[in-house]
């Protein structure tokens, strides 16, 4: 099928995906008659339509963009009868592509129509706190590149990168240019790539901590990284609100891992255990303090608040 959807909060590997797809159907001299993107409005739908349905000109194939595409939810009748004749009537060699950064509802009708018609591809970025996804991570995009490496160095490069996607790239690039085609092994790891399991997670521990020092050293590491103060923010957010509907739901005397990790949005109910862990140093007060505290920042960071 022609049409594709990739959503998630990995914007870097949904960048690189995109990137690939380009250059499997758009042959590079043909390429700006033969791909466009364009931004998301209902203007800019119509005209996206249009163009979805115009063979390529030239060698290869048209590929159309719709990037961050937020319309599913507010599309009127027209809108979905318009869809799904492009869809039906799709060439093959034409591919329409469209981003989201959450899921998509597969309650609404446009939903239902694209998923029957596209192929869906998840770029969500693994919480990092879950090693064993971020090592699946790193042998899946020394997959993506090609580049062989070894079970241990795969692990290395896991603990080193975290989840942060771009890094990890990074240092997999720098890598091949020095095992030139042989495996990367631990040693190439280990000479090359920054050893500092910098993450969000250690953030949240030095101010759990009141570790001033700690916080701003772990935060500069954090975006020398290029890891943008949002996300920074918002995965803090979302980490200190797990912690304390953990903490509140302990001290209330639950003792039911899968009833904690409903109420507190966690899908593994194992990990409850790792959680209880984690909050059992800091009171419920400090942390529904640093909660309100975070909701404030979060709010100046999306204003550009952070950068005044």
């Amino acid at each position: 099928m022609p049409t594709y959807i990739y959503w998630g909060d990995d914007d870097y590997l949904i960048e690189r995906n995109i990137h690939k797809l380009r250059k499997q159907v758009v042959h590079p001299d043909w390429e700006t008659f033969n791909f466009s993107s364009y931004s998301p409005s209902a203007d800019s739908f119509n005209a996206a339509i249009n163009e979805i349905l115009t063979p390529p000109m030239g060698t290869g194939s048209r590929l159309v963009l719709l990037p961050n595409f937020n319309l599913l939810a507010t599309m009127n009748d027209s809108m979905l009868s318009q869809l799904e004749r492009t869809l039906v009537n799709l060439p093959s060699t034409n591919h329409l592509l469209l981003t989201l950064q959450s899921k998509p509802d597969n309650r609404l009708k446009s939903t239902k129509l694209l998923m029957k018609h596209s192929q869906v591809k998840e770029f969500q970025l693994i919480p990092a706190w879950d090693t064993q996804k971020l090592i699946d991570r790193v042998r899946d995009a020394t997959s993506f590149l090609s580049i062989p490496i070894s079970a241990p160095a795969a692990n290395l490069l896991a603990l080193a990168v975290g989840n942060n996607t771009r890094l990890l790239f990074n240092e997999l690039e720098k890598l091949s240019l020095v095992a030139i085609g042989e495996k990367i092994e631990v040693h190439h790891v280990q000479d090359l790539v920054s050893i500092t399991t910098t993450s969000t997670l250690q953030l949240a521990s030095a101010i759990c901590a009141s570790d001033a020092i700690a916080t701003t050293r772990i935060f500069t590491t954090l975006l020398d990284q290029n890891e943008p103060v949002v996300k920074i923010v918002a995965t803090l957010t979302t980490l200190f609100r797990t912690w304390l509907t953990v903490k509140a739901m302990v001290a209330e005397g639950e003792t039911d891992n899968r009833a904690i990790a409903t109420a507190a949005g966690v899908g593994n109910p194992n990990r409850v255990y790792y959680l209880k862990q984690e909050v059992a140093a800091i009171s419920i007060s400090r942390l529904k303090q640093i909660m309100y505290q975070l909701l404030e920042l979060e709010i100046l960071a999306k204003q550009g608040g952070t950068e005044s």
